[in-house]
Formats: structure tokens, sequence, C-alpha cells
């Protein structure tokens, strides 16, 4: 699931593997907070399919520098801009969420052999939470995202449609004061016809003995559950490892010869630091 001007596409790819370097503390009062700002670096690696139905894995790191922002009107989250700044109450909040995904080369890829690469897709869009406050002692969420996507392979991008994926959301810290933070996510994809042609259509030109051309519809892509964990060494440094399932049975394009099975997995693990942290806190809930 979404890296998209270059360095901030690039910087996206380390927000979808959940890189966040959190240091915390709390205010006289007892409420917890967080610096004002960090200046961090991510790394990591990814094991996941070329693209969603795929029969292939491919792996793929990274590393790079990002930035948090904690202001009262801007905020620069891991998976969002913006944050909470349109909407943010006890029961609702609205925010612009991104997200990313890796390219494949077709080359390497049995069913896609012959047709051109798949580039890095980069999203972004509006995002409403609706909140459910503490169950089971972690913060439960339904997000409803609605982006643009675009692919790059960084000398050109395209507008390959829009998605809506609803998901609920599942955090929860500090897991039977083990200080391990669990995150968890189960949810679907619905594309318009744009996208799902990036993914499923076979032109004519591409058409083989064992690929027949197939023109592509939109309308549901597939579902994921993901359940991630992370567990922070010293108030700077974190690593994590997580992991996703998606089924993809009775998608859309269920008979194009490019979609190969309905079950596909991704791993991923690595690590964050927060390198320059600001002087000044700031009440958080995160």
């Amino acid at each position: 699931m979404v890296a998209r001007n270059c360095l901030s596409a690039i910087a996206a790819l380390a927000f979808l593997l959940g890189a966040e370097a959190q240091a915390q503390d709390t205010n006289p009062a007892g409420a917890p907070t967080k610096p004002l700002w960090e200046v961090c670096v991510g790394g990591g690696v990814n094991y996941s399919p070329d693209y969603p139905a795929a029969d292939k894995n491919s792996l793929h790191g990274l590393a790079l520098p990002y930035v948090i922002y904690r202001g009262d009107f801007l905020r620069l989250g891991t998976d969002s801009i913006a944050k909470g700044i349109f909407i943010n109450n006890d029961y609702t909040e609205l925010d612009v969420s991104l997200a990313a995904s890796f390219n494949a080369n077709s080359n390497d890829n049995d069913a896609r052999r012959g047709m051109p690469n798949l580039d890095y897709l980069f999203e972004m869009g509006p995002q409403l939470k609706i909140k459910f406050g503490k169950i089971y002692g972690g913060k439960t969420e339904l997000q409803l995202p609605v982006r643009a996507v675009l692919s790059t392979d960084f000398s050109r991008f395209n507008h390959r449609g829009f998605l809506f994926n609803p998901k609920f959301v599942y955090e929860r810290q500090n897991i039977f004061n083990s200080g391990v933070d669990m995150d968890s996510s189960i949810g679907s994809t619905f594309a318009t016809k744009k996208l799902h042609e990036y993914f499923y259509r076979v032109e004519p030109r591409f058409a083989t003995a064992t690929r027949p051309a197939y023109e592509a519809d939109g309308g549901y892509l597939g579902s994921k559950i993901t359940l991630g964990l992370a567990y922070r060494i010293t108030d700077r440094v974190r690593v994590y490892v997580g992991g996703q399932l998606g089924y993809y049975g009775g998608a859309a394009n269920e008979d194009s010869p490019l979609f190969r099975q309905k079950v596909n997995s991704t791993v991923y693990a690595g690590v964050t630091w927060s390198i320059f942290q600001s002087d000044t806190r700031v009440i958080s809930s995160e």
C-alpha cells in the first residue's frame, strides 16, 4: 500500500514502513509530551509482492531522512501531512494522508515479462478519522482516506486514478509493560478504472499465447490485514518489524491474466533514529 517533488516522494516510502522515532515524556500535569520537531533517519527492508495479486515478491531496502513536526497549525507525521489541522476533536479528525509503494521490474516477473515496468506509486489525499476511544487499552479508529495516485520513475509523473481505502486501526503502546508498541489494521481498497488498468490491463501489443489481451474495470481491488511491532531501544532509537496479508478474491479484475493469486504476504523490518529534537515539548496524543 503508497513514495510520492522527488525527496518528499521518496520520504513517503519510509512513512509506509512505519518509521517514526517517538521520544516521549510527561508534563507536570502528567499528560504525555513529545518534541515540537524531530529530524530523523530511518532504514529498513521490505519483502512485498510486485503488485496486488502478483505471484512474485521482491526485496527492497531504503534509508533516508525525514522530519516530524507537531505544531498547532501544521503537523507532519509519518503517514500524513497537515495532521488533524482541519478537524481535530475527541470524535473526529481530518488530515491529508500519504502512502507509497515500491517499483517492480517486469522482466523479473513472469506474468509481466515484456511489458512496461511498474514505477513507484505515490498517494496523497484527504482522510477522515472517526475515533472510538480506548478499547482494551488501545486507540481505535475508523480511517477513511481518499487519495490520488501518481506513478513515477523520477523522470516523469503520471496520474493513475484514485482510490478509497476504509480501514479499522488499533494501536496500543507498551503491551503488558514490555516496552513493545503495536499497531494493526484491517481494511479494503476500491479504485477507479485507471489504477486497475495500471496493474491488470494487457494491451493487444503485449498479448502472448499465455497472456491474452485484457481490458480492466474499476471497483474492488482487495483487502489487507496488517500487524506491526516496535520497540524503543533508547529515547531516540526504535526498531520495528511487521507483516501484512492481502486477500484479492472477488476483485474486479480477477479474470486478468496478470491476476495470479488471491493471497499475498509482505514482511518488513527496520530501525529509526531521532538525531535532532527541539527542546520545546508539546502535549501529544500520538
